[in-house]
């Protein structure tokens, strides 16, 4: 059985500024690293035989503070980066709202719509194809493993929108994993299982 523990990285300066992050970065906050130092405390007698980051700074901030004492190399992994949002990163979400109001709207409500094209944006089709890709490189390299990986809010949503054998229709209804939440997953016979979800026990 191969058991994973999906994180998403600590809150960051962007975060608290409502700024569409994409695959542009936005440094931790404060909290952002303290929230990272509790879950290392928390999972500190959890054996992980791998560690996965994507290699976006923030979720490698967040991965080297969670295993910091361990003597475990970080996996980079490119196809859990968060969405690519083009030309609207770095922006305020009032900014995208008001230049381009459908492709926001369709954003959040109907992700079979999004069309992220007139700002070089990547869309939720591709953006699950990519998961999917980073999914099967886990089950095909940790067959009985217990792993770590470290990704972004809308990937996390797209991940578990796959684990839950969810159509792209249904890409809305996932939630946000909260930040340096955990949720873990086991894989076995051919089956995802969502033990549980975004876990902040760590954080109270």
């Amino acid at each position: 059985m191969l058991r994973i523990y999906f994180v998403r990285h600590g809150e960051t300066v962007w975060n608290t500024k409502k700024i569409f992050q994409g695959k542009l970065n936005s440094p931790l906050t404060e909290l952002g690293v303290e929230q990272a130092k509790k879950l290392s405390v928390y999972l500190k007698d959890i054996h992980l035989d791998k560690v996965y980051s994507s290699p976006l700074q923030r979720a490698l901030d967040t991965t080297n503070l969670i295993i910091k004492n361990r003597d475990l190399p970080i996996n980079p992994i490119e196809e859990f980066k968060e969405i690519n949002m083009g030309e609207v990163a770095g922006i305020p979400k009032d900014d995208f709202e008001n230049n381009f109001p459908e492709a926001y709207f369709n954003f959040w409500n109907n992700p079979v719509e999004y069309d992220p094209s007139p700002f070089k944006g990547e869309n939720y089709s591709d953006l699950l194809t990519r998961v999917e890709r980073g999914l099967n490189k886990l089950i095909e390299n940790n067959e009985n493993k217990t792993i770590l990986v470290v990704s972004h809010g809308v990937t996390l949503k797209a991940i578990f929108n796959i684990i839950n054998n969810k159509g792209i229709d249904e890409f809305s209804k996932q939630e946000v994993p909260a930040n340096t939440s955990t949720t873990i997953v086991e894989y076995n016979n051919g089956k995802f299982e969502i033990i549980n979800f975004s876990d902040t026990t760590h954080l109270s």
